[in-house]
């Protein structure tokens, strides 16, 4: 999945889980030309996709972040709200659960 059939110009105008007259060219649903079609058609499930998948990025862009000001002595842990720091914390001990080993200025033994 996706077939697709094209209009005169070459655009994407339908998707086909399964071969169909005039819909017979497969593309896979990560092609440029599929998530374009499906964007402007009100495929929230893509777009919302898309977007939970960047949001997860950024916040472990701005968990490196924070990591990085503390350990540059910029910032304090403590100097954060209390819910930041638990909500930091708590993800570190789901990520240490993984086993990201990575080591963190957050949870040494030593009390920020």
């Amino acid at each position: 999945m996706p077939y697709v059939q094209r209009d005169a110009k070459g655009n994407v105008i339908a998707l086909f889980a399964a071969q169909q007259p005039g819909g017979d060219e497969y593309l896979s649903s990560e092609h440029p030309e599929v998530q374009v079609f499906l964007a402007k058609h009100g495929d929230e499930t893509v777009v919302q996709r898309a977007l939970k998948q960047s949001d997860n990025e950024l916040a472990r862009v701005t968990e490196d972040l924070i990591h990085l000001l503390v350990d540059k002595n910029l910032i304090r842990f403590t100097d954060l709200p209390e819910p930041v720091q638990n909500k930091l914390l708590s993800r570190e001990q789901l990520r240490a659960q993984l086993g990201d080993a990575s080591s963190s200025p957050l949870s040494d033994d030593d009390t920020l």
